[in-house]
């Protein structure tokens, strides 16, 4: 599996689970929670995705232009996950333990796919 595969993988089984998740939190924590793992969803995929483009053009260059490349990346997309969080948290229109849900929702679906990756290949 390329990066790519894996990329896009991830963005879309992280949609689908966001998506159930965000549908349950409305029926059991209503509007604030569903609202908040949508939202804490689509920001761990956006990150992930930022992560993943900067790794794919570090990975062009230099050793010398990728770590700078992967410094300045990291720093700018640290800086937007902590502004999109304040601000989303500081509004008060999200339920905070909703955007919690929703940013835990692409670790485990990357963690599903790696041990189904892993267990495809100790197959003989």
């Amino acid at each position: 599996m390329t990066t790519t595969e894996l990329t896009a993988r991830a963005t879309v089984e992280s949609a689908v689970v966001t998506a159930v998740l965000a549908a349950v939190a409305l029926a059991l924590g209503g509007a604030d929670a569903a609202v908040g793992v949508a939202a804490g969803g689509a920001i761990a995929v956006t990150n992930f995705r930022w992560l993943a483009r900067g790794a794919a053009l570090a990975a062009g260059q230099d050793r010398r232009g990728a770590l700078a490349v992967l410094g300045v990346s990291a720093g700018l997309r640290f800086l937007a996950l902590v502004a999109a969080l304040g601000v989303l948290l500081a509004s008060g229109l999200v339920d905070a333990v909703g955007v919690v849900v929703g940013l835990t929702v692409l670790p485990c679906v990357i963690v599903v796919r790696a041990l189904r990756v892993a267990r495809a290949s100790a197959e003989p």
